[in-house]
């Protein structure tokens, strides 16, 4: 049946219906974002911040180095400049060689000092790299094992990480203190770890040949290596040991700033 301009004409059953707000010329069936003159048009268009979606760009138009770079908006992050990376590799295995050394000349001498015949208060002396001489008693000498086995496996814990990150060019200048800072942190949370043992376990040993020197020099390479479990634990075992029943920041609060309802 011809149309007249302007007027439509009557519908059949085989035209579907058109939907609200759509003209009854515009096509029927395409969904948003899609082109009449493009059959099984594509959907909306993919955002930037979509997974999948472009990706972005580092500033001067080069592409993130690596799988889970850092956005230029995230923050000024700065990789850590080659020659500083190479000092900081350099200070690693000078730590290596100075513990190693150190430990290697002082457990014959603490195997000295803490044998079953040795006399209480007997000393060794301890001459680390040929430099100088000190007389060594069994609890001075197990003392520096476990300086020297926390500083051990704080290193294999920065070593691995810092291969690691060099590795994916992805060592930023912002962990440096980090690095410098990891062996002081084992050392200290190991002497911890050990007076709590020593004072614990063994309080009621006497004489010199009461410890294992490779016990306590174990546990202080863990501690070392694994500072945080080692940090939880203490946590633990102090929330266990010094557990209140009331809240104590709840009554130091300033009586002033929140009087009670009473007025009193």
């Amino acid at each position: 049946m011809p149309k007249t301009p302007g007027v439509a004409g009557p519908r059949t059953e085989q035209e579907p219906e058109p939907e609200p707000g759509k003209s009854a010329d515009e096509p029927v069936g395409r969904g948003p974002g899609e082109s009449g003159n493009e059959p099984g048009g594509r959907g909306p268009k993919e955002s930037d911040d979509l997974p999948g979606g472009p990706e972005q760009e580092e500033p001067g138009g080069q592409e993130p180095d690596e799988p889970g770079a850092p956005e230029p908006t995230a923050g000024p992050l700065r990789r850590m400049p080659p020659w500083a990376t190479t000092v900081l590799g350099v200070f690693l295995l000078a730590d290596l060689v100075v513990v190693c050394g150190a430990l290697l000349s002082l457990w014959p001498v603490l195997l000295d000092v803490v044998r079953a015949d040795a006399a209480p208060g007997a000393t060794s002396r301890w001459a680390p790299f040929g430099l100088g001489g000190w007389a060594l008693t069994a609890d001075t000498a197990m003392l520096l094992v476990v300086v020297c086995s926390s500083a051990l496996g704080s290193f294999v814990h920065a070593a691995t990480s810092f291969a690691t990150y060099v590795g994916n060019r992805r060592l930023y200048a912002s962990w440096l203190w980090w690095y410098l800072l990891r062996a002081g942190i084992g050392v200290a949370l190991a002497l911890l770890v050990y007076f709590l043992l020593r004072g614990g376990l063994f309080a009621g040993s006497s004489g010199p040949g009461a410890t294992n020197p490779y016990g306590f020099a174990g546990i202080a390479g863990l501690c070392g290596l694994f500072s945080k479990q080692a940090t939880d634990k203490l946590r633990e075992v102090c929330d266990t040991l010094l557990s209140t029943r009331t809240d104590g920041d709840r009554d130091r609060e300033d009586k002033l700033a929140h009087p009670p309802a009473d007025g009193s």
